[in-house]
């Protein structure tokens, strides 16, 4: 008796068989690791240490992309943005502002790399890192067991085929201590949330200006031993932009964002309320160092009251402080502020000029 060929065994046609395995190998190429290519990058974002019973722990954030300067989706997305804010009289052919808004706005035209599987070093450990997503992300959890003296920075590196460096930072925060976990947007840099208008002029137009007093405030904090968290809504293609303002005027610590891409579901989780956001990364903060001391620090334009106030309840042993900077034209009435820290003890919340 002949044996059955595959074809047979699947009663499908030769042409669908043929169909069938071309699918089947584009998916495995396009599913397959690929390394970095000349013109694609990488950024690392700084990340912290916690320890545990092994060591110590961290999530490695990297982002994988290509800036596609050239391409034609990019000029026509461009051009467009530039016609917008040129219809608010913010920018004209010989404005200085126009390579503002096209270097702030690039890192949303880029394109974003998917399965790229990298390695980083951290001091002559070498760390596969999991293979990126379709947004070019990729996080992973790592370890260290070795004595790091608390506080201290350490580099990770990136290095390609085509010897290029990339580099990250982790600092390694011991069991007990103090933090503040901070708010971005109108708390430590001036944004204007409520004027939708404003806001995209201060993110894409003017230079990033601080909040009166904060910088000092925060250095302050810093010199009583306080390690920062900045956690805010906005998403992570602002932070290349933002990196040099955080660094000239406040203490340096991790960064938490919100992912977005306009392809997937990202984009309506996007444009949803951010509370949610904010209270689990918050929520992961405050549970990888449970002996911790916190102090919250939001302004009233938008949410921090409410999610401060949930967080409080959630970790009351843990919250030390809740300080919210007093925002023009947001809702600063005293009826606001009686019913969301009714349940937070009068002092351990206050308002900041």
């Amino acid at each position: 008796m002949m044996k059955k060929s595959l074809i047979d065994t699947l009663q499908i046609t030769p042409l669908r068989f043929s169909l069938l395995v071309l699918v089947m190998g584009v998916l495995l190429v396009s599913c397959s690791a690929k390394q970095l290519k000349k013109d694609e990058s990488v950024f690392l974002f700084p990340t912290s240490a916690n320890k545990t019973a092994k060591g110590w722990e961290f999530t490695i954030h990297n982002w994988v992309f290509e800036k596609e300067e050239k391409s034609l989706s990019r000029l026509v997305a461009q051009k467009s943005l530039k016609e917008v804010f040129e219809s608010m009289g913010e920018v004209t052919d010989n404005s200085e502002n126009v390579a503002v808004l096209q270097r702030r706005f690039m890192w949303f035209l880029v394109d974003n790399k998917r399965n790229k599987e990298i390695q980083t070093t951290l001091d002559e450990q070498l760390i596969k890192l999991n293979r990126t997503a379709a947004n070019g992300h990729a996080k992973t959890l790592a370890s260290l067991n070795k004595t790091v003296q608390d506080g201290k920075w350490l580099s990770f590196r990136v290095k390609d085929s085509f010897q290029r460096k990339f580099q990250g930072e982790v600092q390694f925060i011991p069991p007990q201590g103090l933090s503040v976990i901070s708010d971005i947007d109108d708390t430590i840099k001036v944004s204007q949330v409520l004027d939708k208008k404003k806001l995209l002029i201060n993110t894409f137009i003017k230079p990033y200006r601080v909040t009166k007093g904060f910088p000092e405030y925060y250095k302050k904090l810093a010199t009583q031993g306080a390690y920062f968290h900045y956690v805010s809504a906005s998403p992570w293609q602002i932070y290349p932009s933002l990196k040099p303002f955080l660094e000239r005027n406040y203490p340096k610590g991790t960064v938490a964002l919100r992912n977005f891409r306009i392809k997937d579901s990202s984009l309506l989780n996007f444009l949803k309320p951010s509370t949610d956001y904010k209270i689990k990364q918050i929520q992961n903060i405050i549970q990888r160092y449970p002996k911790h001391h916190f102090i919250l620090i939001g302004d009233s334009g938008e949410h921090d009251p409410e999610v401060y106030a949930k967080i409080y309840q959630q970790f009351p042993d843990n919250i030390q402080s809740i300080q919210i900077r007093t925002v023009k034209d947001s809702d600063l009435s005293e009826k606001r502020f009686k019913e969301v820290f009714k349940n937070v003890p009068q002092n351990r919340w206050k308002l900041l000029p």
